[in-house]
């Protein structure tokens, strides 16, 4: 007897085989027994009861020889079917056999038990020596890889096949060894191909043997671009490449019929290749009674590069489809191929009669009862397939006469034809309707009605009265058809209700149709019970509730299958990878009621022998080892298996990473799991430099190595320097001034450096980062200078949360050049209102420390597009800022908010928001709330200027400019005569708490454009004092957004409410004159 094992069906095939005492010979199951091995079928059931007298294991053949014992069978035990399948069951779990046979064998007065096997072992490396070409495609020829497996009978097989694959890539001599090399795995081995010494092939000549005339100017051209010449290597993969290039060249040029082989001879002093080029008559392709399409527009649509089928039938065809998709139902074309076979050209006429257009003025639903969709809802599924037709774009054809009456010159009333913009939701074209009534037969199984049919289309349509000439009359009023809703399919409609045109009989058609689709439901069927069968590890009442599903309500075929591999998932949970789940639904008679069944086969709880690291070569092994969840000897979960990749991905020097089992199609009850990661580039440098005469010289250079000593330490140096020669400032005052700084004031620069440490000793999910910064800006009148050094503690302890830490020391220098006076700066920004958001420290020099704890909770669909979930942040942030080089100013009421004084204040910050999707169309409700305060700590503190909130811009007021709204007490204050108090005055629109709900409508107007209501409320206050949540800034306004794979691109337009109604009513008292009606804005990603 013999049995083979594997995995998948053959495997079981051949144990039931065994069970049954059938012999099989090969691995693959055959029509029926070999006449030898019924004989031996009857040999083996007649040794059935003998003892076992000895047992031996043979190696066949005999490669990667290893002892091997079988200890459940043991001699002396009585031989039957059993007996040798629980041998052979006992070799199959050691992973070392790919095949397996058992033969029983007379030995004296007993039996001889024969275990057969073919030695199996895991390719964990595969090399090619002696061969400098691409070696990597040619191992994904071989049919072997990496973690596959190989079998020792396939061993010469794969050699052979590296042979003659390398004869086809022009090396007909190539001679190839496979040498196996064992590995500290016993069952794991590297493959090593030598390839002996050789010389490839090459053309020596280049021969084309063409008909039907191959000095064709045409042909000529088309021979002369032949992809494969003299001199090179005998690449028959490239030779047939170039065929059929050449042959698809030949088509598009007209050569409808053409077809392209090759020979390859070798001879004495090299290889001959022979091409054979049956090119045929060259199609000329010829329009006739196309009116409102012109040549080359048809011509688009024949699809010459992409079809393969170019008969003329083929190309009617396409072009009636042309028509029909463009709202022409009734186009006919007829095709007609001039000229003999051997003519050298052949003209193709396309004789069109393109009809009027035909419009879709209503859909009927007869037999559509009960449900919860509506005529409407049906209608929008189907427009959504519509939607597809071409048409229907903002940027439609421009009309060439139009364009020539306002321009000239002016054409003749011959020239091209005025251009045809079509209306896909009136259009109707069967192909596309065929689609959308399937899409509607699943959408209504899934909500429960399994007996659904939709369809087929009736037109309704009527025939124009013959006596009426130059307009249609419809005869008589429009019918339906008779009803049959009874009925599982609808009978064929009478043939009255739908006009065909015929030229020949001068029978026209009304142009508006009316289509009539009849939607048979049929009973809805709910749930009535769940079943689960072969369970037995897990208990049934928590797999019940893992489903999902709930009895009573209606079946879905998508819910039921999401229910299965809920049940996969709960499984693979608690280590049972192998686990199979098939669902069966079972309904009652009437169709009312389905018991939905689960069979369930549980396998053996997958358990970690060991774990195999495969791919790092410059990462420490201890620090992927210290991420990895999985532990040898614990059950193979799979949120383990997820945490694993995810807390390896957080290293940031993989560009993949992947968590799988050793021979993931073998069953065991302990596997391998092997860890394969693939390394990005450790190191990189990029370089840009630049000159310009405004700015002078510039040079920017990136570096990073992001796996220092092999510890995933990343350090990124980023620079920007610039330098402005005094010849190239033309202004005299502004060039003394420079003249006077110094070379590190004259160099701009913007510098950082920063190094990220993603272990620190306290886990995977904790990493931290210092960074440093040095930048210096430089303008016409002023010098701004930054020293910082950063230090941030992030907190990952799940994929949606995080929590930072961070600790900053700052050093700010604000310089008005030629000004040593104080108050220069506030001074300069009432002169130069434009330069206000520049300035976010105060004059002269100034030294902050601060510390800052933040969290984040983000369980939104899409960051930079969200539809549904939420969104909660919130930071904390102590500051203490003073000057360095003189003594703090007392803090007045006059006291600019430029001057250096000494700060201590706490700053707060909270956002919320949350996503609703509003029914099933892409339409969804944007809610966020944000609001912030800064609480001083000491007398006579007072903010730091770059800590200060302000409104206004496409992230909180949409109806105003960036950080223009000016707070609400000092808005009042200029408002107010009696203040003294100008516009001008207010350097810096910042203040000390803020409020900022806003609530934005997103609606879909194609796959790719959206559209979008909102309205931005808040306000904002100098003095925390003054907080009065009840006054605020109101603005509404619209914008398109448009997708694109960095994210939407979003482009508003806001209007500042208040100023709407200074506009309708003039006399409104205290007008806001420095605002401005409404702002534009645009934005990449939504909030």
């Amino acid at each position: 007897m013999t049995r083979v094992m594997g995995s998948g069906p053959a495997r079981w095939f051949a144990i039931a085989c065994v069970l049954f005492g059938v012999s099989l010979a090969k691995a693959e199951p055959a029509e029926g027994p070999a006449p030898d091995d019924r004989s031996n079928v009857v040999a083996a059931r007649a040794l059935y009861g003998r003892n076992i007298e000895r047992i031996e294991v043979v190696f066949d053949p005999p490669r990667w020889v290893t002892n091997v014992s079988v200890r459940r069978v043991r001699p002396g035990q009585r031989f039957t079917a059993e007996t040798a399948r629980i041998a052979l069951d006992e070799l199959a779990v050691t992973g070392r056999f790919g095949e397996l046979r058992a033969e029983a064998v007379p030995h004296g007065d007993g039996v001889l038990l024969r275990l057969v096997g073919t030695a199996r072992r895991v390719v964990t490396g595969i090399r090619i020596t002696g061969f400098a070409g691409d070696t990597e495609e040619l191992v994904r020829s071989l049919g072997v890889r990496v973690g596959g497996e190989i079998t020792a009978r396939d061993v010469p097989h794969v050699a052979r096949r590296l042979e003659e694959r390398l004869a086809r890539r022009g090396y007909p001599d190539a001679r190839v060894v496979l040498r196996t090399f064992d590995t500290d795995d016993p069952l794991s081995v590297v493959l090593v191909f030598e390839v002996a010494a050789f010389a490839p092939a090459r053309i020596a000549s280049l021969k084309f043997q063409v008909w039907p005339d191959p000095k064709q100017p045409e042909l000529v051209t088309l021979l002369a671009d032949y992809g494969v010449d003299r001199g090179q290597r005998a690449d028959v993969e490239a030779i047939e490449a170039a065929d059929r290039e050449l042959e698809a060249r030949l088509r598009a040029a007209g050569y409808h019929d053409a077809e392209v082989k090759h020979e390859l001879v070798r001879a004495p002093h090299g290889m001959q290749l022979v091409v054979r080029v049956v090119a045929g008559s060259r199609v000329v392709l010829r329009f006739e009674g196309n009116r409102r399409f012109d040549a080359a527009t048809l011509t688009s649509g024949l699809e010459l590069d992409t079809s393969s089928d170019r008969s003329p039938s083929a190309f009617a065809e396409r072009v009636r489809r042309f028509y029909v998709e463009r709202g022409f139902y009734d186009a006919v074309v007829e095709p007609r191929l001039r000229g003999n076979d051997g003519d050298p050209v052949r003209e193709l006429v396309l004789r069109i009669h393109e009809g009027d257009p035909v419009r879709v003025v209503a859909r009927e639903y007869p037999c559509l009862v009960g449900g919860e969709r509506s005529p409407d809802d049906i209608g929008s599924e189907i427009d959504s397939f519509l939607a597809e037709l071409p048409g229907g774009s903002l940027a439609g054809p421009v009309d060439g006469a139009l364009v020539d009456a306002l321009h000239g010159p002016r054409r003749s009333a011959w020239g091209d034809p005025a251009p045809y913009d079509p209306n896909p939701w009136s259009t109707y074209d069967p192909a596309t309707y065929e689609r959308a009534l399937d899409h509607l037969e699943d959408l209504f199984r899934s909500e429960g009605y399994l007996r659904a049919r939709v369809g087929p289309v009736t037109v309704l349509r009527r025939r124009c009265d013959p006596r009426v000439g130059g307009r249609c009359v419809p005869l008589g009023t429009r019918a339906s058809p008779p009803p049959a809703c009874g009925a599982d399919e609808a009978p064929p409609s009478p043939p009255e209700l739908a006009c065909t045109p015929d030229l020949a009989k001068s029978r026209r058609c009304e142009p508006e149709v009316v289509l009539s689709i009849p939607i048979r439901l049929g009973p809805r069927t709910v749930i009535e019970s769940i079943v689960i069968e072969g369970a037995h590890e897990k208990p049934l009442s928590s797999l019940v509730a893992a489903t999902g599903l709930v009895p009573g309500e209606p079946v879905s075929e998508l819910e039921i299958d999401r229910a299965r591999r809920r049940l996969l998932d709960a499984y693979a949970e608690d280590g049972f990878a192998f686990a199979e789940v098939s669902s069966e639904l079972v309904p009652s008679q009437d169709g009312t009621r389905a018991q939905v069944r689960f069979l369930v086969n549980e396998r053996k709880r997958v358990r970690v022998s060991r774990i195999e690291l495969r791919g790092a070569r410059i990462t420490s092994e201890s620090l992927i080892r210290g991420r990895i969840a999985l532990e040898p000897g614990g059950v193979y979960s799979r949120s383990l298996v997820r945490r694993t990749e995810e807390h390896l991905a957080t290293l940031g020097v993989f560009s993949s990473v992947s968590v799988g089992l050793e021979d993931p199609y073998v069953p065991a009850s302990e596997k391998v799991v092997v860890v394969s990661v693939q390394e990005r580039k450790p190191q990189y440098l990029d370089i840009r430099p630049g000159f310009s005469t405004g700015e002078g010289f510039r040079i920017g250079f990136e570096y990073a190595h992001r796996n220092i000593a092999g510890q995933a330490i990343r350090l990124t140096l980023r620079s920007q320097l610039g330098y402005l020669p005094l010849g190239l400032i033309l202004e005299e005052d502004v060039r003394d001034k420079y003249r006077d700084l110094g070379v590190g004031d004259r160099l701009e620069r913007r510098n950082t450096a920063t190094v990220e440490f993603p272990e620190i000793g306290l886990g995977p999910l904790f990493r931290m980062s210092l960074e440093g910064v040095d930048v210096r800006d430089n303008a016409r009148d002023f010098g701004l200078t930054k020293d910082a050094g950063i230090a941030t503690l992030t907190f990952l302890p799940e994929r949606r949360v995080s929590i930072q830490l961070a600790a900053s020391v700052e050093r700010n220098v604000a310089r008005i050049f030629g000004e040593e006076q104080k108050g220069a700066l506030d001074e300069y920004l009432r002169m130069n209102p434009s330069q206000r958001n520049a300035f976010r420290v105060p004059e002269g020099t100034t030294f902050v420390v601060a510390e800052r704890i933040a969290a984040s909770w983000d369980r939104r669909d899409k960051p930079l597009d969200a539809t549904r979930g939420t969104f909660v942040s919130a930071s904390l942030e102590h500051v203490a800022a003073r000057p360095v080089e003189e003594e703090a100013e007392p803090v007045t009421e006059s006291t600019s908010v430029f001057q250096a004084v000494r700060s201590r204040f706490l700053r707060i910050q909270n956002r919320l928001g949350a996503y609703l999707p509003i029914g099933g169309g892409g339409v969804s409700l944007a809610l966020s709330f944000r609001w912030g305060l800064n609480q001083q700590l000491t007398q006579g503190s007072r903010t730091y200027p770059d800590r200060l909130f302000f409104l206004g811009g496409v992230d909180s007021l949409r109806g105003f400019l960036q950080d223009s709204l000016v707070p609400e007490d000092v808005a009042a204050r200029l408002l107010d005569p009696s203040s003294g108090l100008r516009i001008e005055q207010v350097v810096i629109r910042g203040g000390d708490t803020f409020i900022n709900p806003r609530a934005e409508l997103r609606l879909p107007l194609s796959e790719t454009i959206r559209t979008a209501l909102f309205v931005d409320a808040g306000n904002l206050w100098a003095d925390a004092r003054s907080f009065a949540p009840t006054k605020l800034r109101y603005s509404a306004g619209t914008g398109i957004r448009i997708a694109t794979p960095i994210g939407p691109l979003a482009f508003d337009y806001g209007f500042n409410l208040e100023r709407v109604l200074d506009r309708l009513d003039p006399s409104r008292p205290r007008q806001r004159y420095w605002e401005s009606l409404g702002a534009f804005h645009f934005s990449v990603g939504l909030f």
